[in-house]
């Protein structure tokens, strides 16, 4: 492994140290003998595919997972970490892709929650003192607005004001850019800088190898399960972690082939649904591929689940090949020819199209719902 603290690179010791940590599921390695360290004062970057055993990792050292093999090492001192009270005692906080927030209370009260202290508790003191640690590392949030008001981003930040407030050193922050607009990430990382001039560490979890690039001091990449390098940015190219993340070259570019695009075969006319999906347009031509994406929780998930019956629309019209289908049973949607394959997340991009290529070079009727992730070809959101 490397040495040196993060953006210094001066010999002193870890902050934290996993050693050899393994990790069994049913019929799945998660983690296999992993080491990292963290240093203080660094933004450290944890990449590889979905399922290389990134979040496992994390989860085992807020202690959410026990390990099946390995031992932490917290300032010099071996600990066992069993649930994330333990983890919050030992400087660690963990904020997850989905935010656990209760809605009617205000960012003060979602904040202290669990952390009152005392038999009386003066919420005009605790306001203050969140406006004050907001202010301290530039999170634009304000201490009496109701979490229900809020946008996503400002969420993450009442989110990541929670650990902080209970004095953690160690932030690790999983896929935080996932639900995030571009100038919500860059308003984030504005925050992790100051976070690490302050001394803090962040764990930086991500498969999107440009903004690992950009904030990131040092970079361990994972596949199935394994720790197969540790870098840093200077050293190294958005090629070479791909490379790494998948085990061969990786091309950032797609040769897309020349095709006849047909007729319109899925008509969507003004959707509108429980959720965000509120008056939906789009067609679908044989031949070709359709890509939805957007920040999670704008619709997408409803709109996929109402093309396959999962969901019936409050009005609006969806048509295959002239017939209706909105509204229908799951069974006869799937009979006529519309398929799913995985659940929408926030690293989705839903594809209307089976087999890719195959699709386009025959001209036939794409009729599965396919999700593209990762980082080939540009197929990542």
């Amino acid at each position: 492994m490397i040495s040196g603290d993060g953006a210094g690179g001066s010999a002193t010791p870890p902050l934290v140290v996993l050693d050899r940590i393994t990790k069994r599921f049913p019929g799945v390695l998660a983690n296999d003998e992993v080491d990292l360290e963290l240093r203080a004062g660094e933004v450290h970057a944890l990449i590889g595919e979905n399922g290389a055993g990134k979040s496992t990792l994390m989860r085992i050292l807020y202690g959410m997972y026990p390990a099946d093999g390995g031992r932490i090492v917290v300032r010099g001192q071996e600990v066992k970490i069993s649930s994330p009270r333990d983890a919050i005692a030992n400087g660690i906080g963990m904020v997850h892709q989905h935010f656990v927030l209760v809605d009617p209370f205000t960012v003060t009260e979602n904040i202290i929650l669990g952390e009152e202290g005392g038999e009386r508790l003066d919420m005009d003191v605790a306001q203050r003192r969140v406006g004050e640690l907001a202010e301290s590392y530039a999170f634009r949030v304000n201490p009496a607005a109701v979490v229900e008001e809020l946008s996503v981003g400002e969420e993450q930040r009442v989110e990541i004001l929670k650990a902080l407030y209970r004095g953690v050193e160690i932030l690790i922050l999983d896929e935080p850019t996932a639900v995030l607009t571009p100038s919500e990430t860059k308003d984030l990382f504005g925050n992790l800088r100051k976070l690490r001039e302050a001394g803090r560490t962040i764990v930086f979890i991500s498969h999107k190898l440009d903004e690992v690039m950009e904030i990131a001091d040092r970079i361990t990449v994972l596949r199935r399960g394994r720790v197969v390098g540790e870098t840093r940015p200077s050293e190294t190219s958005k090629a070479k972690l791909a490379e790494m993340m998948v085990g061969r070259p990786v091309l950032f570019r797609l040769d897309k082939p020349s095709v006849e695009i047909g007729e319109p075969v899925l008509k969507v006319e003004d959707l509108t649904g429980e959720g965000k999906l509120n008056g939906v347009s789009l067609e679908v031509r044989a031949g070709e591929i359709l890509g939805v994406g957007g920040v999670e929780g704008n619709g997408q998930r409803e709109l996929a689940e109402s093309l396959i019956g999962l969901r019936t629309p409050e009005s609006g019209t969806i048509e295959l090949d002239g017939a209706a289908i909105a509204g229908r049973a799951v069974f006869d949607i799937r009979n006529a020819g519309v398929g799913a394959n995985g659940a929408s997340d926030a690293r989705t991009t839903y594809r209307c199209g089976a087999e890719g290529d195959r699709v386009r070079q025959t001209g036939r009727l794409c009729r599965g719902w396919h999700i593209s992730e990762g980082i080939e070809a540009r197929s990542d959101t």
